[in-house]
């Protein structure tokens, strides 16, 4: 039968992964796998709800719509105007809605 001699250098290695994975046990035994990157991807799609979406927060349209009122904030794709050919994605953008009418912030 063969004799397994480790080395010193090996040793130590194995000793340190172990004592490092049972004082990871030992201060975390509560935490679950992927626990913090869910609660943290939840409150960003709360904070984006509550700002209106993603980008820019709506613009104050008070007085924007002259007369008309109510006069509220909308977001509207805006197309471009040389090009020709149907596109799938347009830019958003934010304007001042009362009734059917769109006034620029």
């Amino acid at each position: 039968m063969g004799v397994i001699r480790l080395s010193f250098a090996t040793v130590t290695a194995l000793a340190f992964l172990l004592f490092a994975s049972a004082s990871a046990v030992i201060l975390y035994p509560t935490r679950q796998l992927g626990g913090g990157v869910k609660e943290e991807r939840e409150d960003v799609v709360t904070q984006r709800r509550l700002s209106g979406g993603p980008g820019s927060s709506p613009p104050n349209c008070r007085s924007k719509c002259g007369r008309c009122k109510p006069c509220e904030a909308v977001h509207v794709a805006i197309k471009p105007g040389l090009i020709k050919m149907p596109l799938e994605y347009y830019p958003e953008a934010w304007r001042c809605k009362c009734g059917n009418k769109l006034f620029m912030p």
